[in-house]
């Protein structure tokens, strides 16, 4: 069978990463051809370990020249859709990391380009990988807490070691002065198990305290709702002094309830589970599930190579991908219209808390249609 011609771009330490794994333990699949970044040294650094890709420093010439197949966006946050759109308009399949557009003019232009595409777009969703966030959703699936109404994601982590080895984390007068605005870990797996998209939200800001920069925020809490009512509020700092893990997640439902804590100094990350439909689980009870796909996927867990990458997670959505690239599939597992719709409700509570927390309206490219 062929294998699926491979590109990156970006090259920083994900980028090197995830290129490496990925032409390592997808070889029945995929091979890694091609490479660009603005830095040459970033691709030496690449090419002791793994040396069988051309370098370019211009991203158009590698699409024209290198004849790819998949080009997986491995550029800061804050610039993917561009890479994206051009890699779709010339019948290029993507995976794309998160979040997915930056603006929302960005998130109307990829649209654009998906529709009038052949080529499929992969988002490159890591928490919607993870073991306990692919339980919640088959739990959902089963009907076994019912409707969820009222959500809860946290994503607490300080990220002011990141900001020399990735300065674009660091908070700027235009960059990132908002952590709410990077939504996409906390959302996407609970976007997954409603039927809904989010509509509206109220978003404030707790301002500078921790450091001495006056533009940037420590934590945000945004409150979003859907037309039928469904509430989530979420969480996001950038910069801190808690020491716990990254993510929790609580799910309310009308038949029962969910909860994953993150790790708590020497207490492990837990998952816990009700449900008025299992007599024996009306009350909370833990459940054995963590990061890896394996402890929920038996796919996964019988085939060792698919462990890379945000405790396997990364790897699992590789391999959800390469799977529909085989099937011809017309839409990749998680599309750009998931996406943006993980992506775009950051935006607009930013907008809300520059407005000293006034209520904003969400609104999407496909609002149109």
């Amino acid at each position: 069978m062929p294998k699926y011609r491979l590109g990156v771009v970006g090259l920083g330490g994900r980028g090197r990463s995830m290129f490496s794994s990925i032409s390592k333990n997808l070889s029945d699949d995929l091979i890694g051809v091609a490479a660009c970044d603005l830095r040459r040294d970033l691709y030496d650094e690449l090419a002791k370990t793994y040396a069988d890709a051309t370098f370019y420093e211009d991203y158009d010439t590698m699409l024209d020249q290198a004849n790819l197949d998949i080009v997986m966006v491995e550029t800061p946050a804050t610039c993917h859709a561009e890479f994206c759109a051009k890699a779709l308009e010339r019948g290029i399949h993507v995976f794309s990391d998160i979040p997915s557009v930056a603006s929302v003019a960005e998130a109307q232009m990829l649209w654009d380009v998906q529709a009038r595409s052949k080529a499929l777009l992969m988002t490159g969703a890591t928490t919607c990988g993870w073991g306990f966030t692919m339980a919640l959703k088959n739990i959902c699936d089963k009907g076994l807490i019912g409707k969820p109404y009222y959500m809860e994601a946290e994503y607490i982590h300080d990220c002011r070691y990141l900001w020399e080895l990735t300065p674009w984390r660091k908070p700027g007068p235009n960059v990132h002065k908002y952590p709410i605005t990077y939504c996409t870990h906390s959302l996407g797996p609970l976007l997954r198990i409603i039927d809904e998209e989010l509509r509206t939200v109220t978003c404030i800001s707790t301002g500078s305290h921790v450091t001495d920069i006056p533009h940037a925020n420590d934590l945000n809490v945004a409150i979003y709702q859907t037309d039928s009512g469904v509430m989530i509020k979420q969480i996001a700092s950038f910069i801190n002094n808690c020491t716990t893990g990254h993510h929790s997640y609580r799910i309310h439902g009308t038949e029962g309830y969910f909860e994953h804590l993150s790790s708590r100094g020497a207490e492990p990350a837990k998952t816990w589970f009700s449900s008025t439909k299992i007599p024996e689980m009306k009350t909370l009870t833990p459940i054995s599930i963590g990061f890896a796909p394996g402890d929920f996927d038996s796919d996964i867990r019988n085939n060792p190579k698919y462990t890379f990458g945000h405790g396997g997670s990364d790897a699992y959505l590789w391999y959800l991908f390469v799977n529909a690239l085989k099937r011809g599939d017309k839409k990749a597992p998680i599309d750009l219209k998931a996406g943006i719709a993980m992506t775009l409700p950051g935006l607009f509570a930013r907008e809300s808390a520059m407005k000293g927390g006034e209520k904003v309206n969400i609104v999407y490219p496909w609002d149109k249609d």
